[in-house]
């Protein structure tokens, strides 16, 4: 257990000075909430529909990789997606788009991940505005038809169609059960009762002031898989790696967990250990005699810019249930069922503006000469799927 866990897990002198600030949190918290239900202050709309997922907790190891699923599972069903977040703390920054370039300095971490892991197939854009970030997104990305928002929970500014909240116990539980700075939670429990799904991860099943109204779906951690960090498509079990020279890097406050995990799987590794804020260059790599570098997922961007192809990464995959897709696609075609958004619609292909038809249920591209069709209420953006029309077809 790392400190950041120890922290959390206990109730010292520290965290009763800071009880009292945690409990002004909440209460401002609750305040917005009360004024933004009743209209006082006006969350502002966006023309395409907005999912935000989040976690109540300060650190949740399955967000990344959840986000990643949905936006993947989004695109499999013709749609487009694109993805929306502050981007780190103290990012006030105007938006700007994340690419596996980008500096890890300007972008951090995750918003870094998310880009390395959806490459060119999903955009991801950050900024100290999200309104302003999800407008420049739209505007270069006309093609968008449904943003992901990975961090707004608490930005009730940003008004969204679909708000899953992750419960994270995997790791950290729910500590000493106090509000931040006092303890792990970024809200009070109450607050998922104004979102439209939990989703559980790690053992604990009970979550206090639930409604019974509001569905609970669980993300299963499933087997472990190493892969290069500079050709992912490349993996190997720990079984292959048994009789390689191994080195592992691993940052604090992940030191324990990434090693005991190496451990557990029979793996003998020589270990360098760095602060979580070290900027690395190649000659911390130079390891003369390793065939092998692991490193944990959550830091592996850190090493993008170095192009060792020695690294590899541990990955944690995860199962999740089917219900939570089905429920997002549910709340996206009775969205989708205004035809004013299907007018704003733009082709992915010349980005230009589509002609909806609602008797044949198709968008029709007059550039392309393409109908896109309408399946079951979500409109399918992907040229495979799309009906040529001949030359003789008349377009009005």
């Amino acid at each position: 257990m790392n400190w950041s866990e120890l922290y959390w897990q206990r109730i010292t002198p520290l965290h009763l000075l800071l009880w009292p600030v945690s409990l002004l949190f909440v209460l401002f918290q609750s305040i917005r909430r009360y004024l933004y239900r009743h209209e006082i202050l006006t969350s502002i709309p966006l023309p395409v529909p907005v999912i935000v997922i989040d976690s109540i907790t300060t650190a949740s190891l399955v967000k990344t990789p959840l986000i990643i699923q949905i936006a993947n599972m989004l695109r499999a069903r013709g749609l487009r997606p694109g993805i929306i977040g502050h981007g780190y703390t103290d990012n006030y920054h105007p938006p700007m788009r994340v690419t596996i370039d980008s500096p890890l300095q300007l972008v951090g971490e995750k918003s870094l991940r998310l880009a390395y892991y959806l490459r060119e197939t999903c955009p991801v854009w950050i900024g100290h505005d999200r309104i302003e970030v999800a407008k420049a997104l739209l505007e270069a990305h006309k093609e968008c038809n449904v943003l992901i928002c990975n961090d707004g929970l608490q930005d009730l500014r940003l008004k969204r169609d679909f708000e899953a909240v992750i419960v994270d116990t995997s790791v950290i539980n729910s500590g000493n059960g106090l509000i931040m700075p006092a303890g792990p939670l970024r809200d009070s429990f109450a607050r998922l009762k104004h979102s439209n799904a939990i989703i559980q991860a790690g053992h604990q099943r009970q979550i206090p002031d639930i409604d019974e109204g509001i569905r609970i779906f669980y993300i299963t951690p499933l087997k472990e898989r190493f892969f290069n960090l500079l050709q992912p498509e490349l993996t190997v079990s720990a079984a292959e790696l048994a009789n390689k020279r191994i080195h592992a890097i691993v940052c604090d406050p992940d030191t324990q967990n990434f090693l005991d995990n190496l451990k557990f799987m029979k793996l003998t590794v020589t270990s360098h250990i760095f602060s979580g804020n070290h900027h690395f260059i190649a000659k911390d790599f130079q390891f003369g005699e390793a065939e092998i570098i692991l490193v944990p997922e959550e830091d592996a961007v850190k090493y993008l810019s170095l192009r060792d192809e020695r690294i590899w990464v541990l990955q944690q995959e995860y199962r999740i249930d089917l219900g939570l897709r089905e429920i997002i696609l549910k709340k996206l075609r009775e969205k989708f069922m205004d035809p004013k958004l299907l007018d704003i619609l733009a082709c992915p292909l010349c980005k230009g503006p589509l002609i909806y038809k609602k008797d044949r249920s198709e968008l029709i591209c007059k550039a392309d000469r393409l109908a896109y069709p309408i399946r079951d209420g979500i409109p399918v953006m992907l040229e495979d799927e799309a009906r040529r029309l001949p030359e003789e077809e008349e377009i009005k």
